[in-house]
């Protein structure tokens, strides 16, 4: 019983901790101000890293199709 006990006790900690973080991360997130490129930075920053990712993805996808279909 004391260990189950312990376990719920903990768990319930874990869970207010992760509610706390979410509440300062709304926070942060309502105070941030963007300045006039800020979106245009961080549109091109999110091809820039994802881009090539997703065009290995595609040419892997080519490359099987191609195999197996021709």
């Amino acid at each position: 019983m004391s260990f189950m006990k312990r376990f719920d006790e903990g768990f319930g900690s874990r869970k207010r901790k992760a509610l706390e973080e979410d509440e300062t991360i709304k926070e942060l997130r309502e105070k941030t101000e963007f300045e006039k490129g800020d979106f245009l930075a961080l549109v091109l920053a999110f091809i820039i890293a994802v881009g090539p990712v997703v065009l290995v993805l595609l040419f892997l996808f080519y490359a099987i199709t191609t195999y197996f279909f021709s």
